[in-house]
């Protein structure tokens, strides 16, 4: 071993060293693939605390440390439909945020009442995690509000909502059955905010506007026997449930199309809000199954809302609805759509409205790392090699 690798060793394994610096040090590829970590004590619990989230801190600290322009907002895409804006005012705002896993379930007194099931009868159906964690929920220091946009598991989430209720001072924000969650999980009533469509609430310099939901997934996970309700309570049942929200700046709207599936009510909102970036689910439904949007109606519906930009989500992170947003490009580009369809990566950063012509969000460490080369360092055993 060379003197600088045992220094390297001496410096990772020393007593003196704060826990946290030992793990940064030896956590993943932290040692530049030297692999250097000395041997110690493993269990499951230990290497699940060292390895996930799988990206770390490193969003949590892009997100703190990244002022958005005079005029300008931030969006980095967290995975599936989650999402965190910074807007140029200062506001920190986390949408449906998702820090669980997936999983399977069986046909049962309890599984019957899923939405999924209910349009399927499904014996079985595995819902397996497919994106990583980007975001530490437990690492988030500033937060102005938590929205959810309807009850299901992977927007109104547990494993986000708690440690945002402990470590920050942020509002949670959704419809009166999702504000049932939030009470079950004992938040404060005077960090609650109850939305219906029509409802604003100011956030900084946000107004986040509730307007109509169309997820008829969620409209059919229900334990009451929903076909002894009356017309009128199953009318009005989607507004206990679920909310699209339209997040208005000074400099740019976002709207946030929630789990929605397609309805000409995309329309009247495209009349009623002037739209910059729509957020779109949509997926590759199995036979039997409408889940998601297809591509096709995705595409409806960034049109009806007349948005600048569409930016497609949660297609990716369940395997059972697993699908390609190049398919709503080429539609889009077939019909010479009025918006530019842009592509993410989980935990790509979007600026608006620097990147409104932009169709790809790449990571930026692949773009930005070339700057910091020094060629003068190059310690290569001859100038042919690579």
């Amino acid at each position: 071993m060379r003197n600088d690798q045992k220094a390297y060793f001496r410096a990772i394994t020393h007593k003196n060293v704060g826990e946290s610096i030992l793990a940064a040090s030896v956590k993943g590829v932290g040692d530049g693939g030297l692999n250097l970590g000395p041997d110690k004590e493993i269990t499951r619990d230990i290497w699940l605390r060292d390895v996930f989230p799988e990206w770390g801190t490193i969003l949590n600290k892009e997100i703190e440390e990244t002022k958005p322009e005079p005029n300008s907002f931030m969006l980095w895409w967290l995975g599936g439909a989650s999402w965190w804006m910074k807007s140029a005012g200062g506001a920190n705002i986390c949408i449906d945020q998702y820090s669980g896993s997936g999983g399977c379930l069986n046909y049962n007194d309890l599984s019957k009442y899923s939405g999924v099931v209910r349009m399927t009868g499904a014996q079985q159906m595995c819902w397996i995690r497919c994106v990583p964690h980007v975001l530490d929920p437990w690492a988030i220091k500033e937060c102005d509000a938590y929205l959810s946009t309807h009850i299901h598991t992977d927007h109104c989430d547990f494993y986000t909502i708690k440690p945002l209720l402990q470590n920050t001072n942020c509002k949670f924000v959704g419809p009166p059955k999702c504000v049932e969650i939030f009470e079950r999980w004992r938040i404060p009533k005077d960090r609650i905010v109850t939305v219906k469509p029509g409802d604003v609430v100011k956030i900084k310099d946000v107004e986040v506007c509730a307007v109509e939901s169309f997820d008829r997934t969620v409209l059919v996970t229900e334990q009451k026997d929903i076909h002894k309700m009356t017309m009128d309570e199953f009318a009005k049942l989607m507004d206990q449930k679920a909310c699209n929200y339209v997040l208005k700046t000074p400099y740019g709207t976002v709207y946030d199309a929630g789990d929605s599936h397609y309805s000409n009510m995309f329309f009247k909102h495209g009349k009623e809000h002037k739209i910059d970036v729509a957020l779109i689910t949509f997926g590759d439904n199995p036979d039997g199954m409408t889940d998601k949007m297809n591509p096709y109606d995705a595409y409806r519906a960034a049109k009806c809302l007349n948005a600048k930009v569409c930016i497609p989500m949660h297609y990716e992170n369940w395997g059972i609805v697993e699908g390609d947003p190049t398919d709503l490009e080429m539609i889009a580009n077939k019909k010479f759509a009025p918006f530019t369809v842009c592509i993410m990566r989980p935990g790509t950063k979007y600026v608006w409205p620097t990147d409104k012509d932009k169709k790809r969000i790449y990571y930026s460490q692949q773009i930005e790392v070339s700057k910091g080369f020094k060629t003068e360092l190059v310690d290569l055993p001859f100038p042919a090699y690579l």
